[in-house]
């Protein structure tokens, strides 16, 4: 009986992980598609602004003011009819209110303050989508927390499936202007938001409880998830204040390029992120004896996964050199780029995962405000003293290892097990890529990396061998 139990529930996490991953595997096709075509045809102007809009749609998510965080706290692990309806129509229904009031002050801010045509166009085109944006967004979060990851799942694919295919019919049309890739961004924003509200619909009828009640628990909910929020805030401000300060050093086509660049090295971020989808709740649930083994485990092999991945970089360099001529000279950064997803991987999937499971919010915040002074002082000296736009993207992946290494240094102390040996070498192969990727020849850098890589593979081979044998059994 408990073996038949064990292996449903087993079979129901990789039908989930097969979900988000579909889902997210389109995410990323189209991720592609907008990276490899997109700066091909729209000038590097109007790229600029667009990234600018993407920039600012990144942080709209925090208006919520620790709200949504609250609720994906405080239910993460409760099934779907559970919850009580009438308590998160309130919640619903407040939030919507914020988002509204929030985009009416926005723009006024943007009509006196922001100077900058583009500047302020970007800004007020990515406020004005935060009430739909914040509706499907506190659907997702219950649809993720309740398990239902299939209909999550399908939220994912179809927004992203809406923005490609319009995209495509502007590309046809020689549409290619920031104002008409807006209105390909409201329209998937608009499908989503109407499929996240019937997916949801039991809680979209406006029936709830006193407005003292509503509000009591709305503070509840802020009070608890404001401390992830926060965290959640400086881990974007740790590279979103070196991008300020490059849109503010440099103008808006030097900004589209360097934006461009991240959006590649970010790809497998997608993964990541579909895979911590299903473990958060699995770790919720988990027993603590089973955590510090569990990490080891995942932790090795998410290693020699992201390893792996890096050998990607220099076939994607090729192509697009090739494909986007205009861009040639920023895709260097790529070479400095791509390591800094293997920490955020890191992070996002196993370290975040696991502290948020143990209730560390306040640890995360603690670590990654260390990490946004840390930023804002190097972007003062590498932008407003130097001026040197390598040193500049360099802080980024700098910034980034750091904070991984800080992280996961304190959750070991805490899961009682040692992981000294294991973070030394990120470092050296991070180090060792990004250096032969920088002053080596491509091929010759190739060569490099994949003799570091085979050593590592050769000296973990017993690890990994043991590894296989416990996932086949």
């Amino acid at each position: 009986m408990k073996k038949g139990y064990l292996a449903m529930r087993f079979s129901n996490i990789l039908k989930n992980i097969s979900y988000s991953l579909i889902a997210n595997l389109f995410s990323l096709c189209v991720s592609v598609f907008m990276v490899s075509f997109v700066p091909k045809f729209l000038s590097i102007n109007d790229y600029g602004i667009w990234q600018l809009f993407l920039f600012y749609y990144s942080y709209i998510g925090f208006f919520a003011f620790g709200l949504e965080d609250g609720i994906y706290l405080r239910y993460a692990g409760k099934n779907f009819n559970e919850l009580d309806s009438k308590t998160m129509s309130g919640q619903y229904y407040i939030d919507l209110v914020f988002q509204v009031l929030i985009s009416i002050a926005v723009t006024f801010y943007c009509g006196f303050f922001i100077s900058d045509p583009a500047k302020r166009m970007a800004l007020t085109c990515a406020i004005w989508l935060s009430p739909l944006a914040h509706l499907y967004g506190l659907s997702s979060i219950i649809l993720q927390i309740t398990n239902r990851i299939k209909n999550y799942a399908v939220m994912v694919f179809t927004e992203r499936f809406v923005l490609f295919s319009v995209v495509c019919v502007l590309l046809y049309l020689g549409l290619n202007q920031f104002k008409y890739f807006y209105i390909a961004q409201c329209l998937s924003i608009t499908t989503i938001a109407f499929i996240a509200a019937y997916y949801c619909r039991m809680f979209l009828v406006p029936r709830f409880y006193s407005l003292s009640e509503t509000l009591c628990e709305a503070w509840r909910n802020i009070k608890v998830g404001i401390k992830l929020l926060c965290a959640n805030i400086s881990g974007m401000l740790m590279i979103g204040i070196v991008r300020y300060g490059i849109s503010v050093g440099w103008n808006v086509a030097t900004f589209g390029k360097v934006s461009l660049t991240l959006g590649i090295s970010n790809f497998m971020m997608v993964f990541i992120n579909a895979l911590s989808v299903v473990f958060f709740p699995i770790l919720k649930r988990m027993d603590e004896t089973q955590r510090s083994d569990t990490y080891i485990k995942i932790r090795a092999l998410l290693s020699l996964v992201l390893y792996t991945a890096l050998f990607g970089y220099y076939p994607l360099k090729l192509i697009l050199t090739w494909w986007l001529p205009k861009y040639r000279d920023s895709l260097v950064y790529m070479t400095i780029l791509f390591p800094m997803c293997f920490f955020e991987s890191k992070m996002g999937l196993l370290i975040n995962t696991y502290l948020k499971s143990m209730r560390k919010e306040t640890l995360m915040f603690a670590i990654n405000t260390g990490c946004v002074v840390l930023s804002a002082i190097t972007t003062f000296f590498t932008v407003g003293c130097l001026k040197n736009l390598n040193l500049t993207v360099l802080s980024i992946v700098c910034i980034s290892a750091i904070r991984c290494l800080i992280a996961e240094y304190l959750l070991q102390n805490m899961l009682q097990i040692s992981l000294l040996k294991g973070m030394i070498t990120d470092v050296v192969i991070a180090v060792i890529f990004i250096v032969s990727g920088w002053y080596l020849k491509l091929q010759i850098a190739f060569l490099v990396y994949g003799i570091v890589y085979l050593l590592f593979v050769l000296t973990n081979w017993k690890k990994y061998k043991n590894l296989i044998q416990i996932m086949r059994s």
